[in-house]
């Protein structure tokens, strides 16, 4: 029976490898030809604009930030403990941005507080601020924590701190 493991390991490995290897797929026959189809004149292999993701924000704009499964609250705080200069608003009508987007944060398992003593969770965070004028997305931020000692609050402090350097013109 152990005799046959190195076997089945080398029938893993070169089933895997094919698995990942990288192929080029061969062409059309219409490509071969010259023929162009509609739905290759539909993909454009070109840059955006460099002033899409130039916008300057203002300050004091109003920003209206949406549900974030709690991490909205923690966003808001920040906001106003990093002193950035806009004015939260608690309706998009009445904003001129909003602000959308995901956050995470993994607790501390068992075996890591047994064995390092440590209860700090890892903290994930990805926001969008978009205008609702011309619905371009005007400036985006993650961060990532580990070992984050105060949670939530360190990654939302995180986005806070460079949306206010993004609007000062330091980003």
């Amino acid at each position: 029976m152990f005799h046959r493991i190195p076997y089945l390991l080398l029938l893993l490995t070169v089933l895997t490898s094919g698995a990942f290897a990288q192929t080029t797929p061969s062409p059309t026959p219409q490509a071969l030809s010259g023929e162009s189809t509609a739905k290759s004149a539909l993909v454009v292999d070109k840059a955006p604009p460099a002033e899409l993701g130039k916008e300057r924000i203002p300050a004091g704009a109003k920003v209206y930030i949406g549900p974030l499964n709690g991490y909205e609250s923690f966003l808001v705080a920040a906001i106003i403990k990093k002193e950035t200069p806009v004015v939260v608003v608690n309706s998009p009508e009445k904003a001129d941005y909003t602000i959308s987007g995901v956050s995470e944060s993994v607790q501390s398992g068992w075996a890591k507080m047994l064995f390092t003593g440590s209860q700090q969770s890892n903290e994930q965070a990805s926001i969008v601020m978009t205008n609702l004028k011309t619905g371009v997305a005007v400036w985006g931020y993650n961060v990532n924590k580990t070992n984050s000692y105060k949670g939530k609050q360190s990654s939302s402090e995180a986005c806070a701190k460079h949306l206010k350097a993004r609007i000062e013109g330091k980003e």
